[in-house]
């Protein structure tokens, strides 16, 4: 068996000290945002305690979709980067961003590129999966390698893909693009040739539902019909800083389609308390129809002990998808 911990929305690093000529942008709508309420319940020390749970917990591997920085300021990309090493190694740990990860447009060397380790490809694995896509350079922001990522850990297949692009204020929109939507199929396809579990990590949700138009994925829609039509076994996001339960299905059965609260969130909304998950995976026995089973487990933050516990028990992951 497998474990996969999933995290999402850290959103813990500041943005304040910065100068003014840094916010003559889209950046000062966040910061503003920032200064006013959700400094309040963001929480540093809620993240920082949730890697030492997971530590304790000791998945194989760790999934993190997204948001890291909050408006995409450089100290904000350095001291992300310190996070990530502080969770873990980045052969332990695998990245995607998010929309606040690419808030506007910034050179991808103080960016992105001060965690490369935790976003690219393993070594072998780029001719394999024919994983040479770029997504579309909006405004300068560039992602620092190819795309769909792919890293194999044992029976487990994580592709990685970016919908994060600068967008202008007041909007939290993304994109996959056409090209990587391509190499993405070949490279589902190829994996499954291999008989991998195959799970696709991004950040904005793929199945429309609780997500406004201006935060929503523009080529959702492409996106999902290429998931049914090359299949996966389950696809992880973040965004919306909630729990939330799809399921798409394609020539190969369900596909789960599972988003996770914010890993700091320690406001005022029991809904969106900082929770991360853990995924069980294990190779299903011959008749029992899917080729692996996935249970979730989920640990939530308790504001009063100031530590992260169980919620509920572990179930089948199929069990929990809305109908």
């Amino acid at each position: 068996m497998i474990t996969l911990g999933h995290l999402s929305d850290l959103h813990a690093t500041d943005p304040t000290g910065a100068g003014a000529t840094s916010l003559l942008n889209k950046r000062f709508f966040g910061w503003l945002s920032w200064t006013i309420n959700r400094h309040r319940h963001y929480q540093r020390h809620v993240a920082e305690a949730m890697f030492e749970d997971i530590q304790r917990e000791s998945p194989d591997h760790v999934a993190v979709t997204g948001d890291l920085v909050n408006i995409s300021l450089p100290h904000e990309f350095e001291a992300a980067s310190r996070m990530l090493q502080k969770l873990g190694s980045a052969q332990w740990v695998t990245v995607v961003p998010g929309n606040h990860d690419a808030y506007v447009g910034v050179s991808v060397e103080r960016a992105w590129a001060l965690w490369a380790d935790y976003l690219a490809s393993d070594p072998n694995e780029g001719a394999v999966s024919e994983n040479n896509a770029k997504p579309q350079n909006e405004n300068e922001f560039s992602f620092p390698g190819n795309l769909p990522s792919v890293r194999i850990r044992g029976d487990l297949a994580l592709v990685g893909v970016c919908s994060a692009i600068p967008t202008p204020p007041f909007v939290a929109a993304g994109k996959v693009g056409s090209d990587q939507l391509e190499q993405l199929e070949k490279t589902l396809k190829s994996l499954r040739e291999r008989d991998l579990c195959r799970v696709v990590l991004v950040h904005h949700p793929v199945v429309d539902g609780h997500v406004t138009r201006r935060r929503r994925l523009v080529d959702s829609p492409e996106l999902r019909a290429v998931l049914e039509r090359a299949g996966a076994d389950l696809v992880i996001h973040g965004h919306n800083h909630r729990s939330e339960f799809k399921a798409l299905q394609s020539n190969e059965g369900t596909i789960p389609v599972v988003g996770v609260r914010s890993a700091s969130y320690a406001g005022p909304n029991p809904e969106k308390t900082a929770q991360y998950h853990l995924y069980q995976i294990e190779r299903a026995q011959e008749g029992e129809g899917a080729r692996f089973k996935i249970s979730l487990r989920t640990r939530g933050w308790n504001e009063q002990a100031r530590t992260f516990e169980e919620v509920g028990n572990a179930e089948p992951l199929l069990d929990r998808l809305d109908a």
